[in-house]
């Protein structure tokens, strides 16, 4: 397995967060892992470059297999995903509000669908860096491709604003900071801001802050299997466990036990990690 975290290219920073490399490969006589993943605070441009992958919405049942390129906006539901024998993933993860810069499109349109296929969003441009990827020799040599690309589009992005300097503020501090503080940091009022964040995240500023919370609940959990849910519950900010129980069953469509179940039955991990 090789899993690699690349801060990157300096001119990026802005509206990038980082890129990940993923890879696990299977035996023809293993059968292949079913892996559970949470609603994140995120967005994403993701390459599946080897064996095509299966994704299930787990709020609607419907599978899905995974073109070469996928765009994901805001996710909001509970996700299995189904991994070829050579799974080899590329994921850019923007900084908040990111994406938005990058497409031009508020986040909230992209609420329709899991996700979208590269080419119906970024052109026929994204096909060429997925062959040149495909034809790299090396885990580097294909992180450095994907930058190329996205330097190639910084005089294309939206113009960053002082609430994009906040944004990611709401990360750091796991959705706790009040909306208040937030608007007043961006020198918007509170009005303004809900519109602006709900442009740029495509969700509204309380809901995606709970999301932020209950995100990194489940990914203690994930990261710290012996952990009980009443103290994550108490590190993650919430009044009891029965308030960290009502998210679960909200944004998860299960309750903390059946996904404690499942996340010890995955051996292979993903580690999502939103709070760099």
């Amino acid at each position: 397995m090789f899993h690699q975290l690349y801060k990157p290219h300096p001119a990026l920073k802005n509206f990038v967060n980082h890129i990940m490399i993923h890879q696990v490969k299977f035996e023809a006589t293993e059968s292949t892992p079913t892996l559970s993943i949470p609603p994140l605070p995120e967005h994403g441009l993701f390459f599946y470059v080897r064996d095509r992958t299966e994704v299930e919405n787990m709020s609607t049942q419907k599978k899905e297999t995974q073109p070469s390129c996928i765009i994901v906006g805001p996710n909001i539901y509970r996700h299995h995903i189904m991994p070829g024998r050579d799974h080899l993933m590329i994921k850019v993860e923007f900084q908040p509000g990111g994406l938005y810069r990058l497409l031009g499109i508020p986040m909230h349109e992209l609420l329709c669908k899991d996700s979208f296929e590269g080419l119906q969003l970024l052109g026929s441009e994204i096909n060429q860096v997925t062959d040149r990827i495909a034809e790299a020799l090396s885990f580097d040599e294909m992180k450095l491709i994907v930058e190329r690309y996205l330097l190639s589009h910084i005089g294309k992005l939206k113009p960053s604003l002082p609430i994009d300097h906040v944004l990611p503020l709401l990360i750091k501090e796991r959705g706790l900071l009040k909306i208040d503080q937030l608007a007043s940091h961006a020198c918007l009022s509170i009005r303004q801001f809900e519109r602006v964040f709900q442009q740029r995240i495509g969700l509204s500023p309380k809901h995606y802050s709970r999301l932020v919370r209950f995100s990194q609940a489940w990914i203690m959990k994930e990261q710290q299997p012996t952990i009980s849910w009443i103290k994550i519950a108490h590190e993650c900010g919430y009044f009891d466990q029965m308030h960290l129980i009502r998210d679960f069953q909200e944004f998860a469509g299960a309750n903390p036990s059946i996904i404690e179940s499942e996340l010890l039955q995955t051996q292979v991990k993903l580690f999502n990690l939103p709070f760099s």
